[in-house]
């Protein structure tokens, strides 16, 4: 019988109506979204064994209707693809509607407030529990705008002072300094209609409300001086603002060495750790973890690189493949809107790039995100720095110009290779192609004009100019990567030959210094084929892709 196949992720269902078998498939659609995805299979009765019998199919369904019928009785709205399937018995068709599995931390119900969940064959309702804690870790419920029980005099007088200076420190001129406390906390939405909130408890809370209240508030910061040498262990329960501070204060001492180069009439002082990408980093993790997670914030900090890993995955479409691009999405929006208005981080998405900036302009390698769906770690790696590329950059700075990040990635692509291509710079700036290729087209514009392209069309690749790689990479550098001059190429085919006997098209482009791109490959193409000519020096043997070259 049907019954007997169903499971975890597959449901048979008996054909009535197509309107009261929507309402059906709603209810089974955010049931199996809330559990890995699945299937359910309208025109089959679960309890009649036998094809013939159980199988009677459906009868008039638009599936257009269906797929527009369940996205917008779901919420959040779920893409289920519908689609007939042939069948002998019956009426000749079946109807399967596959269910995509709810991105990590999101649990869907239906427009009418039904949540449900599958477990084994059965669609269980979810528990309130449950629902809070999907709908905190999603973003549907601001948990920093949730009031608690304290009151105002609960608050700590110090840290609301802390506040106060940094502001003051920022932006002297801001309104809010000329508030009294009460007022004050209200425009930082710490207090609400006489309540504090959570973002209030976790700025301004006193540390014994804050372990009472928010027990999962939880900062570990772990320095290593070496793989098995642990030289400070703490972990802070304290207001995020001292919690900031005491950290910071790490990083200004011993443990964040700095080095010093010379540029021009003045000294750069380059940290192993830029105290900007650090606290920029630190404030994302607490704005943004998932405060219904019992897990902490890890500040592992080691010489080779910092990892800090914050509690809940990416929401909101962001991706590590995106985040550079992607408007970002608060989690907790209360807290965000406070540090944003005491000028600690930005929300135009400017934030994130101050990470990547200040570690790319000392030719460093680029931080990397990466998540499991459950927690998000950003990795800052030390390095050591390029004094060429920092060099470079300060020059510029001391110019009056500006290199932002989008050229930043590309030089720091280019001193590890010698081109890059469309292809490879929408991936490296997490933008579509066509704009990505623009972006190195306008590099290769007066007055700074940083790179040189080779090819027309889609297919072209480019390289740094010949300014450029001289001040970057070195001389010799421009002459390999714009490449031999051609009468030269066939020299140094037939002198491989002479040492290997044959040669493929990939040898031709590696010996020559050419890429893999499609420009590359052309252009190699067409030496090979005029070499083997009739009056040239190569005999062509094998069929593709098991092409070889020869001596004549």
């Amino acid at each position: 019988m049907a019954d007997d196949l169903e499971s975890e992720v597959l449901e048979f269902k008996p054909w009535d109506n197509a309107k009261s078998d929507m309402r059906v498939a709603v209810e089974y659609a955010v049931c199996f979204a809330n559990a890995g995805g699945g299937v359910i299979v309208f025109g089959v009765a679960d309890d009649v064994r036998g094809r013939v019998m159980a199988i009677h199919g459906i009868r008039g369904v638009d599936l257009d209707v269906w797929r527009r019928g369940i996205y917008e009785a779901t919420r959040p709205n779920l893409k289920a693809q519908v689609e007939e399937l042939a069948v002998p018995e019956g009426t000749g068709k079946l109807l399967v509607v596959r269910v995509p599995a709810a991105t990590s931390g999101v649990l869907h119900g239906t427009a009418q407030g039904l949540f449900k969940k599958r477990v084994g064959k059965n669609c269980m309702p979810v528990d309130p529990a449950s629902l809070m804690h999907a709908r905190i870790a999603s973003g549907v419920v601001d948990w920093s705008g949730q009031t608690t029980t304290l009151a105002l005099r609960d608050l700590d007088a110090v840290e609301i002072a802390r506040s106060r200076n940094i502001l003051r420190r920022i932006n002297p001129e801001s309104e809010l300094l000329r508030l009294a406390d009460e007022p004050y906390l209200v425009a930082l939405g710490a207090l609400r209609r006489g309540e504090i909130t959570h973002t209030g408890l976790l700025l301004f809370g006193r540390e014994e409300h804050l372990t009472d209240l928010c027990p999962q508030h939880q900062v570990h910061y772990v320095h290593q001086a070496s793989e098995t040498k642990v030289t400070r262990n703490e972990s802070f329960r304290q207001p995020l603002l001292m919690v900031l501070e005491r950290i910071e204060q790490y990083f200004s001492g011993p443990a964040n060495p700095e080095r010093e180069l010379t540029v021009g009439l003045f000294k750069l002082r380059i940290p192993t750790y830029s105290i900007e990408s650090v606290r920029e980093a630190i404030l994302n993790a607490v704005t943004h973890r998932d405060y219904s997670n019992p897990g902490e914030v890890l500040i592992r900090h080691t010489s080779k690189e910092l990892v800090i890993t914050s509690p809940g995955g990416f929401i909101g479409g962001i991706t590590p493949q995106n985040i550079l691009r992607t408007e970002p999405v608060s989690r907790n929006r209360a807290l965000a809107e406070a540090f944003e208005k005491l000028r600690l981080v930005e929300r135009a998405g400017v934030g994130r790039r101050r990470i990547f900036l200040p570690t790319l302009s000392y030719g460093k390698r680029p931080p990397a995100y990466e998540t499991d769906g459950t927690r998000v770690t950003l990795h800052i790696f030390d390095g050591s720095y390029d004094e060429r590329m920092a060099a470079l950059v300060a020059g510029w700075k001391q110019e009056g110009v500006e290199m932002d990040l989008d050229g930043l990635l590309v030089l720091s692509h280019l001193r590890r290779r010698p081109f890059i291509d469309g292809k490879q710079a929408a991936e490296l700036l997490q933008a579509p192609r066509d704009m990505a290729r623009g972006i190195l087209e306008q590099l290769t514009l007066p007055p700074t004009a940083l790179l040189e392209r080779r090819g027309r069309a889609s297919s072209a690749t480019f390289h740094l100019s010949k300014r450029l790689a001289s001040d970057l990479i070195g001389k010799g550098a421009y002459t390999r990567t714009k490449g031999l001059s051609p009468i030269r190429y066939a020299e140094m085919v037939k002198e491989f030959l002479r040492d290997h006997g044959s040669i493929t098209p990939k040898q031709c482009r590696e010996l020559l210094g050419w890429g893999e791109s499609a420009t590359d490959r052309v252009e190699i193409s067409k030496q090979l084929r005029k070499w083997s000519g009739t009056d040239g020096f190569l005999k062509r043997e094998g069929t593709p892709p098991k092409v070889r070259y020869v001596a004549r």
